[in-house]
């Protein structure tokens, strides 16, 4: 990632939305968050990478530190889907689920599992989430 991250670099003068990404608990697995954040970052994003394994609690600490208005979680495994509602779930316990726009990623979710837990979105690829981010940024 480290070598491919120069050659797509877009050169953005000023950053859109700040997001903060990362692969939820439960799962170690990052190429595909990896492949977004780079992604997110050609476009202008200003990209916070908790990394992988974060536990739902940092990704809104986080968010909330930096200002960020989209929280964009990713996972492989379905064991670790679970996770990704306990960040939903956090969000509405303290008050700040219309704060942040929540996306999901990863290969076991669904625009249909998105739904049943509360987040705003899914996206099945690194093109679309850029997509989304552009759209959510502009509102």
């Amino acid at each position: 990632m480290d070598i491919l991250h120069p050659h797509i670099k877009s050169g953005q003068a000023s950053a859109k939305s700040k997001i903060v990404i990362g692969v939820v608990q439960g799962d170690t697995h990052d190429i595909g968050k990896n492949l977004v954040k780079i992604m997110l970052d050609a476009a202008g994003f200003e990209v916070h990478d908790l990394g992988r394994d974060v536990p739902a609690a940092k990704f809104i600490e986080y968010a909330e530190d930096v200002g960020a208005k989209i929280i964009a979680l990713s996972t492989l495994m379905t064991t670790a889907m679970d996770s990704m509602q306990e960040v939903v779930k956090l969000l509405n316990k303290k008050g700040l689920r219309d704060k942040y726009y929540v996306l999901l990623g990863g290969g076991p979710v669904s625009k249909t599992f998105a739904d049943k837990i509360g987040a705003d979105e899914y996206s099945a690829n690194a093109t679309e989430a850029v997509k989304i981010a552009n759209k959510v940024s502009k509102d």
